[in-house]
């Protein structure tokens, strides 16, 4: 078990839980799955749900919203390059299939990237491993 000697600066959280490092101690091996986060990070031990029964809610409200920016993005460029004819068959099923899609390819980074923030606001306790 490792503990960081400093503290890493809230850019240093932020990138290292958009590589799926732990906001911590950059330590990797965060997830037991892709959708499956570990309850501990394997270096640090820091606590991955923080306890807080928002927290779970804020990181699901992270993806959703990268959800609905990544479908808005997809419709106007696509929109963009195919006016006027624009074959609306075809965007509405690919666009459906990417906002299945999304959350899912999105919830690692939304996860720790949460988890990141929720340090920079509330540093890790004693408790916390």
């Amino acid at each position: 078990m490792t503990t960081p000697t400093a503290l890493p600066s809230d850019t240093e959280r932020v990138v290292r839980a958009l590589t799926l490092r732990c906001p911590e101690c950059g330590g990797r091996g965060l997830f037991k799955t892709w959708l499956l986060l570990q309850p501990r990070c394997p270096h640090c031990q820091l606590k991955l749900d923080r306890g807080n029964p928002d927290h779970f809610v804020g990181a699901y409200l992270v993806n959703l919203i990268i959800a609905e920016l990544l479908f808005a993005a997809i419709l106007g460029v696509w929109l963009v390059l195919v006016w006027p004819d624009v074959p609306w068959d075809e965007i509405q099923v690919v666009l459906v299939l990417a906002m299945i899609a999304s959350p899912l390819v999105t919830y690692p980074f939304t996860r720790t990237v949460w988890l990141a923030a929720d340090l920079i606001f509330d540093p890790a306790k004693p408790a916390d491993r």
